[in-house]
């Protein structure tokens, strides 16, 4: 019987991985496809970084170049922050959702509508504010670690936008990641990497040269906004019972209560 069950089980989760893979590709290439029309915008992309360089020296937050200074002076951390800006996330990332799609379904639905979300939201900013990152305004004196490749590079014939500075979904991703993923780890020095894993991606992507300390402020509040909007409870309240239902959104942590008593859970 058990290995009945088992096997019953096993055309479910291809059926799932499959189509979950399926959205993925299908969602994220239009995402490259439109992002990739911020690309002819260079002499905007430019305007718009010195407006935050001049908005960050205002408010006195304009340091990433003594950020990267200090990390590069430790040859041990320029290479750690170097390999955690290539792996913690997409590497990472991909794990994440795997895992949670294997052993926490609810919680893979959670993550992935929060993250698309997230990145329908920023995608309005890519392309309406398309901003150069430290690393190609040379006034700043922040050093390319070595990515240029990847501003030349592409995916699936769609080539990357290097002027997607702002926000920073590497840390708008890595905020909901925590959010969501710290919740099933057991272990209290699992749950204390994870949550601080936004902050060592936010220091990761300004070491590397891609990313203003603003972008990181406005990723995570992009995440954030991202996640309130497809949370059950808000898509209960908008719209009603069924239809968060059936996004299945964050089922075991938001029971069905009847939507005229929603305000007072």
């Amino acid at each position: 019987m058990a290995g009945e069950r088992q096997a019953g089980r096993l055309p479910h989760k291809l059926e799932f991985a499959a189509t979950q893979l399926a959205v993925w590709m299908g969602l994220y290439g239009a995402y490259l496809m439109l992002r990739s029309i911020a690309i002819e915008n260079v002499d905007d992309a430019f305007v718009h970084a010195a407006q935050l360089i001049h908005f960050e020296g205002a408010i006195g937050l304009l340091h990433e170049a003594s950020v990267q200074d200090a990390v590069a002076s430790v040859d041990a951390l320029r290479v750690f922050f170097d390999l955690y800006y290539m792996l913690a996330f997409g590497p990472f990332l991909l794990l994440t959702l795997v895992w949670l799609g294997l052993r926490h379904r609810a919680a893979y639905r959670e993550l992935r509508t929060a993250m698309l979300a997230s990145l329908a939201l920023a995608s309005v900013f890519f392309v309406l504010y398309p901003t150069a990152p430290p690393r190609l305004v040379h006034e700043l004196g922040i050093a390319d670690t070595g990515l240029s490749g990847h501003d030349t590079s592409s995916f699936a014939g769609i080539h990357f936008d290097p002027y997607a500075a702002m926000p920073s979904m590497h840390v708008g991703w890595s905020l909901l990641v925590a959010l969501v993923g710290i919740r099933f780890l057991r272990r209290r020095w699992q749950r204390l990497l994870l949550a601080l894993h936004p902050l060592l991606m936010t220091l990761a992507v300004t070491t590397t040269g891609n990313h203003y300390f603003v972008d990181a402020l406005a990723g995570m509040t992009v995440a954030l906004v991202g996640y309130t909007l497809v949370s059950c409870r808000t898509v209960r309240l908008v719209f009603g019972q069924r239809l968060a239902q059936a996004l299945r959104i964050g089922a075991q942590r938001c029971p069905a209560v009847p939507l005229r008593n929603a305000w007072h859970n």
